[in-house]
C-alpha cells in the first residue's frame, strides 16, 4: 500500500529540496570564487549559479547577503610596500586595480619609512592574487610604453596612464557582466565585504586628494598607453614579476 503523503510531509520534502539548492548553489559559488580556480572556469560557475537562481525563482540578494556571513572570515589583508620612482603614482594605480578586482586598499600614512609608499589591500586570496598579478603586468607595460621626459611630463603621464587602465578594466567587467549577469551582484557583494572589513581595521581612515600642475600631452599619451592594458589571464600567466616593484607581504 502506497504511503499517504500528508501536507506537512510535503512541505517538509519542499523544504529539504530547497536546502538541498541552496547548497549546491552555494558550492558553485565557492567553486567559482576559489584562488586555484582558472578564471574561465570560475566565469562559467557563476553563470551556471545565476541560472540555478533564475530557473527556481531563488532571490539573488537574499542568498548573496546570507553568504556574506559564512564568508566573511575569507576576507583577509595585504600589504604592497612600493620603492623606487614614481611610488606615489604606482599606488594609485594599484588603488584603481584593487577596485576593479573587488578588492579596497588605502595608502598607509602612518608608515614613515623613507622613500617607500605602503599599500594596504584588503579582498579575498584569490581577489589578492589577482591584484598582484595585474599590478605587476600594470607596470610592466608602463615600463615598455613611458617616454623619455622631464619629471612633471612623466608624473603626468602616470596619471593618465591610471585612468587609462581603470576605464580598461571597467570595460572588462562590464562585458564580463553581460555574459553572466548573476556575476554582477557576486562581484558588488565581495567588493562590500572587502572594503567593510577595511573600514572596521583601520576606522581612522579619512579621503585624501592631492592635486599638480599636469602635461596635457603626456596625461593623453598615458591615457592612450593605458587603454592597451589588459587582464587576460593567459596573458598574464606567462609574464614576469616587475622590476623594481617593491615587496609584498600579508
Amino acid at each position: 500500500m502506497r504511503p499517504v503523503r500528508t501536507a506537512q510531509n510535503y512541505s517538509d520534502s519542499m523544504a529539504d529540496d530547497t536546502s538541498a539548492l541552496h547548497q549546491k548553489i552555494r558550492a558553485i559559488l565557492e567553486r567559482a570564487n576559489h584562488p586555484n580556480t582558472p578564471q574561465a572556469e570560475a566565469e562559467t560557475a557563476l553563470a551556471l549559479a545565476f541560472r540555478l537562481m533564475q530557473k527556481h525563482n531563488i532571490s539573488e540578494s537574499d542568498f548573496i547577503s546570507d553568504k556574506a556571513d559564512t564568508c566573511h572570515r575569507s576576507i583577509t589583508s595585504q600589504q604592497f610596500v612600493l620603492t623606487g620612482p614614481y611610488r606615489v603614482r604606482r599606488g594609485a594605480l594599484l588603488h584603481v586595480i584593487s577596485l576593479a578586482v573587488n578588492c579596497a586598499s588605502y595608502r598607509d600614512m602612518m608608515d614613515t619609512a623613507p622613500n617607500t609608499v605602503t599599500m594596504v589591500a584588503f579582498g579575498s586570496p584569490h581577489d589578492l592574487y589577482s591584484l598582484e598579478i595585474l599590478f605587476t603586468t600594470a607596470e610592466l607595460l608602463a615600463l615598455r610604453t613611458m617616454p623619455q621626459g622631464d619629471r612633471r611630463f612623466r608624473t603626468s603621464w602616470w596619471q593618465g596612464f591610471t585612468v587609462g587602465v581603470d576605464k580598461k578594466l571597467k570595460q572588462e567587467n562590464s562585458s564580463l557582466i553581460r555574459e553572466a549577469p548573476g556575476a554582477g551582484l557576486v562581484l558588488v557583494e565581495q567588493a562590500k565585504r572587502a572594503d567593510a572589513e577595511m573600514r572596521l581595521a583601520t576606522p581612522h581612515l579619512r579621503s585624501s586628494s592631492t592635486t599638480y600642475s599636469s602635461d596635457r600631452d603626456a596625461f593623453s599619451a598615458g591615457r592612450s598607453a593605458g587603454s592597451q592594458f589588459s587582464s587576460s589571464k593567459n596573458r598574464l600567466h606567462s609574464l614576469p614579476r616587475a622590476l623594481g616593484r617593491g615587496k609584498s607581504s600579508s
